[in-house]
């Protein structure tokens, strides 16, 4: 990889084949650490470090939202109420152990370690493999999508836990 990043712009394969890179080229590698990389490969990267708990779920779950207009504003309206009404008090609940009567417990346990966005991603994934495609015949009415959500967020929340804090989560 250094030499891409040189400027003499080659890339050279693992079978001994040189690419050469126009100008108008960029390559961007996305990588969970640097732990195997030289000083000189460190030295020439550009890094944007983002952590989960400064950027939120909020984002992830508006850009969602937005793929789901064409089940109607209604629907839509509907999706942003019931995410408003229970997605922030269940994060709470399990990533900080507020139980809503304004006392603290310890927060819930995961099986795997997860991300306050792991949790939207996953309900968001349930919520999509649920609706159907076709727009007639999508749920409308607001207590039957209540249902639908309240079930994606009860499998894609809950599920994740050990099972003793399945049923502080229950």
């Amino acid at each position: 990889m250094n030499s891409v990043m040189d400027d003499n712009r080659i890339l050279t394969l693992d079978n001994g084949d040189r690419l050469k890179l126009q100008k108008h080229s960029i390559l961007m590698f996305e990588v969970f650490d640097l732990q195997y990389s030289s000083p000189a490969t460190i030295s020439r990267c550009g890094m944007v470090y983002i952590d989960p708990k400064n950027l939120g779920y909020k984002p992830f779950f508006s850009k969602w939202l937005l793929t789901k207009t064409k089940y109607g504003e209604t629907m839509h309206d509907n999706l942003k109420d019931l995410y408003n009404k229970y997605f922030p008090v269940v994060m709470d609940r399990i990533f900080e152990g507020y139980t809503g009567d304004d006392e603290l417990a310890e927060p819930l346990k995961f099986i795997t370690p997860r991300t306050n966005v792991n949790l939207i991603e996953q309900l968001t994934i349930l919520i999509d493999s649920i609706l159907p495609e076709d727009v007639e015949s999508a749920p409308q009415d607001f207590s039957a999508l209540e249902k639908l959500f309240l079930f994606c967020l009860t499998w894609s929340c809950g599920g994740s836990l050990i099972e003793a804090d399945r049923e502080i989560f229950d």
